[in-house]
């Protein structure tokens, strides 16, 4: 398996360490770019505690930016934290108050990834729990009927 690191350019250095310290580092290309720099012809791409970070058009901004770069097959998965749809106990309750105070961000319930995915013409198509209340979102463009 290969990847493009897509990151700011300041940001590569230390991402290419860590990637050559864990012995993965000649199976990454470095691409220094933002959002609107989305290789296109990949066939997974990964976001990973990044739409937390912003208000709901910026992350269309950013998902719409995926779509386009993404081949038909393509799958994208998205790491975050998602709030309870029944209002119960989580530390994506903590995270979601951190992000709105610090940063103008906010932890989301599925539903309402999947609203944001279906604006940027992507499906949401499953979700995997992982530690810490932590999920990955299953995205796959949306293919128009023939």
């Amino acid at each position: 398996m290969r990847g493009i690191l897509l990151e700011r350019l300041h940001a590569i250095p230390a991402a290419r360490r860590m990637l050559e310290d864990a012995g993965y580092g000649e199976r990454c290309t470095y691409r220094a770019g933002d959002f609107s720099d989305v290789p296109p012809g990949g066939d997974v791409y990964i976001l990973s505690r990044v739409l937390h970070d912003w208000d709901d058009e910026r992350c269309r901004e950013v998902l719409r930016h995926c779509s386009r770069a993404m081949p038909a097959h393509a799958d994208l998965l998205i790491v975050e934290r998602v709030l309870p749809g029944d209002g119960s106990a989580s530390l994506a309750t903590a995270w979601d108050l951190h992000m709105m105070c610090n940063v103008g961000g906010r932890e989301r319930r599925a539903d309402h990834y999947a609203r944001l995915l279906d604006d940027a013409q992507l499906t949401l198509v499953g979700r995997s729990p992982l530690p810490l209340d932590g999920s990955v979102l299953h995205a796959r463009r949306e293919v128009s009927p023939v």
